[in-house]
């Protein structure tokens, strides 16, 4: 009898009261799960914003103090990297993180009317008798060199690590081409390239820089089409990228945007309004 009754306790089940506490606790649990990711975009989101406009902001520093942009070499007002032509498509940035030197290298300035050519140069704005400055269109360092050597950024730190945001990737101050075929009027622009950033947050840099992220075509923060290089923009933040598989992948699809710091392209009038 007394067997009987122990064995009948070992199989009893959970009660009613039983059940709702542990169910209660797994939804705490889940609750503070996903709060502690919300929490964790948000503050990834807000280094983003942070950091570009810091950077924007030591751009600015330096106009001031030299009259002109950095990597502007040939002072045109139009920073001579090309931004809009490193490659988009290289999911593991090698191709972006070679752009940077990631050697302490103390910046020089070359020759009178020399291009800058080696990692450590920058601008010259020296040139010899009727020669103009030479400018360079593929290297990337140049503009961050000239922080360096203005003292507006410290020099010990290497160029590459500089560059890299909070998105594992990194930012190019550069030209962007638009020849007319997305703004009103074709011109070269200045403007901050960010590679592979997830779209939700790319979203939220659109949101707290534009004011809204309905159209990703508009304003200072666009999407830059992946399948290109030059400046072409896709409508809309949830636009499927080239060389993404799942069509599923909307939050976490990489991106790459253009924020336009300087002059802003105007947008081109849509022809089904009229």
């Amino acid at each position: 009898m007394k067997s009987r009754t122990l064995s009948a306790r070992r199989q009893r089940g959970f009660t009613l009261v039983e059940m709702s506490i542990t169910m209660a606790a797994a939804g705490l649990l889940f609750a503070a799960v996903t709060t502690g990711q919300e929490l964790i975009d948000q503050a990834k989101a807000t280094k983003l914003l942070n950091d570009v406009k810091s950077v924007e902001a030591q751009i600015q520093q330096f106009a001031q103090l030299k009259g002109r942009m950095p990597g502007d070499c040939d002072a045109d007002g139009i920073v001579d990297y090309a931004a809009d032509a490193t490659s988009r498509l290289d999911t593991a940035n090698t191709t972006r993180s070679d752009a940077y030197s990631y050697s302490v290298l103390l910046p020089t300035i070359p020759a009178d009317a020399a291009v800058a050519a080696l990692e450590s140069d920058a601008c010259t704005l020296v040139s010899e008798a009727d020669t103009p400055v030479t400018t360079n269109t593929t290297n990337a360092n140049v503009w961050i060199n000239d922080l360096k050597l203005a003292g507006v950024i410290g020099d010990s730190i290497p160029n590459r690590t500089f560059a890299k945001l909070v998105n594992e990737d990194f930012m190019f101050l550069g030209s962007v081409t638009d020849e007319g075929g997305e703004s009103a009027d074709g011109a070269d622009y200045n403007a901050i390239v960010i590679h592979n950033v997830p779209q939700w947050m790319a979203r939220r840099l659109a949101t707290a820089i534009n004011g809204q992220d309905a159209r990703a075509d508009r304003s200072r923060v666009r999407l830059l089409n992946r399948g290109t290089t030059d400046g072409t923009y896709d409508e809309r933040w949830q636009t499927l990228q080239a060389g993404t598989a799942d069509s599923a992948a909307m939050r976490d699809g990489m991106v790459t945007v253009a924020y336009f710091f300087d002059r802003v392209p105007e947008s081109k009038m849509e022809t089904d309004a009229l």
